[in-house]
């Protein structure tokens, strides 16, 4: 898959981790990412990562009928919050990729036919589209890994770790 060919909605927790992992301006300089308007203004602070970076990420904005599903669908979906509810709709009408760490937003949007795209494959896809060398791929899965705020299961960043040093010797 080639990282680029599609725009890319980015929830908190992709941001989140990619600037543990050291990749969030890489990230962030891609020309198909963007984040939400309500989710920068209501989740991202000094808090979650440089701000900086995050203003580099490029903002789009729901529509009202978009928000009105939104509402619909959190009176069905009392598990996931309206900010990953918003992302998915806008997701799922403009046909983008939607990148989330929200194991319950993953499922849910899969099965509503919404690509979606998990921290380590975005490391992963960094890597094989040459945004990153195996070197720093291979850094940022252990900066998660020793991360103690990682929600990600170890036993998957050590096999991603595998993974890029056997794509590495492959090629």
């Amino acid at each position: 898959m080639n990282l680029t060919e599609k725009i890319i909605i980015t929830d908190t927790n992709i941001i989140t981790d990619l600037f543990n992992a050291n990749l969030l301006e890489k990230f962030s300089l891609l020309d198909n990412v963007y984040i939400l308007d309500i989710i920068k203004e209501s989740e991202i602070n000094h808090k979650t990562c440089n701000m900086e970076l995050i203003n580099k990420i490029k903002v789009i904005q729901a529509t009202s009928n978009q928000i009105l599903e939104m509402q619909k669908l959190a009176k069905e979906n009392k598990k996931l919050s309206p900010q990953d509810l918003i992302n998915y709709v806008v997701a799922k009408d403009n046909n983008y990729i939607l990148a989330t760490g929200d194991n319950r937003l993953k499922i849910f949007s899969e099965k509503n036919g919404v690509e979606v795209l998990r921290t380590l494959k975005i490391i992963k896809l960094m890597n094989s589209n040459n945004i990153i060398n195996k070197e720093k791929a291979i850094e940022a899965c252990l900066l998660l890994r020793n991360n103690p705020y990682t929600r990600i299961p170890l036993i998957e960043i050590d096999n991603t770790i595998e993974e890029i040093k056997k794509l590495a010797i492959a090629v």
